[in-house]
This record gives structure tokens, sequence and C-alpha cells, in this order.
């Protein structure tokens, strides 16, 4: 018998492209369709942590769109959380990329999102979780409450006290104060020492009522005066009045800094200006009557470092001048 020849079988082309693993995204979580109620502050505002999860093969990286116009960030394990500020509805796309950054697969879905019924300065206090209680009518501010002194961690102490008390403020104050501890924490900061809020007189003194002077923001509880910041398992502390030391008036960052101490606090008072926690940003390189304390408030449609806002504030007993 002669030699068997055995004969493969052709393949079609399509068929043997078929079989092989396509690049591929696709949407796990959230369904289309899906919407989300903003009920997290963030930044002094509003916003819906929405977790994009997706499926990916045979990509490199993976990119989150909205809209086709604003990057969301790429993808960590399959997974991206984005806190999203705006309402309404939103067409997302997740897109998958080869090596040489060229698209090769895209999946989309559609969300909506939504306000919180209760959009309220006392909501965003309880969103923070914030100790705190309405207070009673008091002259100059427009929504006083009372808040317990121990603020995402750091503790508000008035200078002249032992231990740390209740404050009455504006409500958008207590706001602000929950973004300033945000970056006192990671200096080891968990305390403030300051001079006051509340203070129902005109900048460098007078009534407000008289017409005659520009009110103070103490006035209206929209001001606080930060004199020296705690370390946290320790009695040290970074103060303004002994460890900053005096350079020139600016309205810039950085300043120029001399020393560990110095350089920390120069650090933090430019990161409450760039950070916008305070509209106002008042150095001790600003007057004499700053020596002892940053003072910052909530003046509308102002930033600035050090000289371009008038105004002092009256001396405290012990503290130099």
């Amino acid at each position: 018998m002669g030699a068997v020849r055995v004969v493969e079988p052709a393949v079609d082309a399509a068929v043997e492209d078929a079989a092989s693993p396509m690049p591929s995204v696709a949407f796990e979580a959230p369904a289309d369709g899906a919407t989300f109620v903003q009920d997290t502050v963030m930044a002094g505002d509003w916003a819906a942590n929405v977790t994009f999860r997706v499926r990916e093969r045979d990509v490199a990286r993976v990119e989150i769109w909205a809209d086709d116009e604003y990057l969301l960030g790429q993808t960590d394990g399959g997974a991206l959380t984005y806190p999203f500020h705006g309402e309404g509805a939103r067409r997302i796309a997740a897109v998958g990329f080869d090596e040489g950054g060229a698209e090769v697969a895209r999946d989309e879905i559609g969300i909506t999102i939504e306000p919180p019924a209760d959009t309220s300065c006392h909501a965003m206090l309880d969103g923070l979780g914030l100790d705190w209680s309405e207070a009673s009518a008091t002259r100059g501010i427009a929504d006083p409450v009372r808040v317990q002194p121990v603020i995402n961690g750091v503790a508000f102490r008035y200078v002249s006290r032992d231990e740390p008390t209740a404050m009455l403020m504006d409500c958008e104050l207590a706001l602000r104060l929950h973004a300033l501890s945000q970056i006192l924490v990671p200096y080891g900061i968990d305390e403030v020492i300051h001079i006051g809020i509340y203070n129902y007189r005109c900048i460098g003194g007078g009534d407000p009522d008289s017409g005659t002077c520009t009110p103070s923001q103490h006035a209206y509880a929209r001001a606080i005066d930060l004199h020296a910041f705690g370390l946290e398992g320790s009695d040290e502390t970074y103060s303004t009045e002994t460890d900053w030391v005096i350079t020139s008036r600016g309205d810039d960052c950085p300043i120029e800094s001399f020393g560990s101490k110095d350089e920390a606090l120069k650090a933090l008072a430019c990161a409450m200006w760039s950070e916008r926690i305070f509209q106002i940003v008042l150095t001790p390189n600003y007057n004499a009557a700053h020596r002892n304390h940053f003072h910052v408030d909530l003046t509308e449609g102002s930033m600035y470092i050090g000289q371009s806002a008038a105004g002092v504030d009256p001396p405290v007993d012990g503290l130099g001048h």
C-alpha cells in the first residue's frame, strides 16, 4: 500500500480573524441611565462621587471621558472614581488605546447628576460632619452658628484659654475652617490658637452702625485671626509672633523664608491663599498690627497675600503690642 498523504483543511481567513481576541472595553458599572445625587461636600461645593468599573481586554490604557470633551482620568485596576460638581445628563465614554496611542475600543453610557434636596450651608455642615448648632440672632451675622471646637481632628483654642471652646461664627466661615483643617493635617498640626472671630467693629475701630467707617469682616463673624499652630503629640508650636521672620510686603507666593518654622508658616499662608480657603490672607509682613497673627477673611471679590487689603486688629494683652 502506498503512503497516505494527509491534506490540511483550508482555513478561511475571516474565520481565523474572528477567533483572535479583539481589543475591547465595556462598562460593568454604573448601569446605563443611572442617576446620582450630590451627597458629598468637596472644596466647598456639593459633589456626587461616581465610580466607573470597566472590563478591558488587550488595551494598553483606558481613559474615561465626559461628553467627549472632558477627560475624567485613566482607570486603575479597571476602575476610576470621579467627583461630579456639575448637574445634568452626561454622556460617559470608556476609550481603550493601544501601545501606540491609537483608539482601539470604546463603550458609552449615560448618567444623570442631580443636586441634593437641601443645598443650604447648614446641610453642608452636616455633610462635612461638623458638630454645630444654630445660634441666636446676633448683630452683624447673617447666618449665626455655634461650632464645637474640634473640626476634622483639629482643635481651635482661643489664645487666653487652656482648652478649646465652641465658636460663634457665620455659617460660611465654618465651611472654610473645615477646609483649613485639611491643609493643616499634613503638617502634623492638630491645634489652632486664635485671637478671635466675632467683633462688631469697623476696620481700625469704630461703630459699623455709624456709617462713617468700613465694617471689618470680624463684624460679620466672617474672619478669624490665627496666632499659632500646635504640633500633634508635643507642646511645640509654629507661632506667627516668635517664628515668623519679617520680610517684605507682597501679593504673591512663595514668601522668602529663614529656618524650618518660618518656612512652615509661610507655606501655610501661601496654601491658604493658593487653595482659595480665604479671600483675604494678611500675614505678619502686612503691618505692625498684624505681627502676631494671620488675619484671614471672606471679603468678596478679593484674594491677596499681603498688602492689598487695608485693616488692623486691636492688640491682645501679652502678645507683643
